[in-house]
This record gives structure tokens, C-alpha cells and sequence, in this order.
């Protein structure tokens, strides 16, 4: 018997327990450009827009399809990129320089608080 049966608290069915954080990164066009986009004819660069963002889903596809409502009414330019990893996960784990000013949460919790810097 489930010991949290009789302590009023709720039980997390199977489908909570399996979803998983998926990143989705991706260009799509949004749904004002493409009315006025010609059929057959591909947006203007300065129409497409970048997606990143993360969803909590039972599997990719699932992910994907919440991605996509996410467009609202917006078309990918290509089909995204989805995976379990964001893009700044990936370039840390590649060793990629960082930008002056965005030194990782490691690097700066090192650092002793509390004392200022020279004048």
C-alpha cells in the first residue's frame, strides 16, 4: 500500500512522472507575415523569427505539438531542433568562450562577497 495514501497528500500519477524538460529551438514566420506572403514564396529574412523555449512533456513529439500552439498560428520555417539540453547547456559543455559579463553561476560563486573593488 502507497504510504502517502492516508496523509491527504496527492498521488503523482504515472504521466507526471515521466515528463521531462525538452528545449525547442527554431525559426518560424509569424502568423502577420504570413498573410501577407504570397503562396509559393519564401518570407523575407526580416520576417523570420527565432524560437527558444522549454516545455515539460511525456516525449518529444508532445513537446513539439505544444511548441508549435505556441506559434499562435505562426508557421516553422524548417522543422526545430528538439532536444534535453538548451543551447548555452551545449556550448559550455564545448568549452565555447563566454561573453565578457556572463561568467558562469560557477565561476562566480567563487568570489567573496561583501568587499568592493580599488579605486
Amino acid at each position: 500500500m502507497d504510504s502517502s495514501a492516508g496523509s491527504g497528500e496527492p498521488e503523482l500519477s504515472e504521466g507526471f512522472a515521466s515528463m521531462r524538460q525538452y528545449y525547442i529551438e527554431g525559426l518560424f514566420v509569424p502568423r502577420r507575415y504570413l498573410k501577407k506572403l504570397q503562396p509559393g514564396s519564401k518570407p523575407a529574412l526580416k520576417d523570420v523569427e527565432p524560437f527558444a523555449r522549454s516545455f515539460w512533456a511525456n516525449d518529444p513529439t508532445d513537446a513539439l505539438n505544444l511548441a508549435s500552439e505556441a506559434l499562435h498560428g505562426g508557421q516553422w520555417l524548417e522543422t526545430p531542433r528538439v532536444s534535453l539540453t538548451s543551447e548555452e547547456q551545449r556550448m559550455r559543455q564545448a568549452g565555447a568562450p563566454e561573453l565578457p559579463g556572463f561568467a558562469s553561476l560557477s565561476a562566480s560563486s567563487g568570489k567573496k562577497k561583501g568587499k568592493s573593488s580599488p579605486r
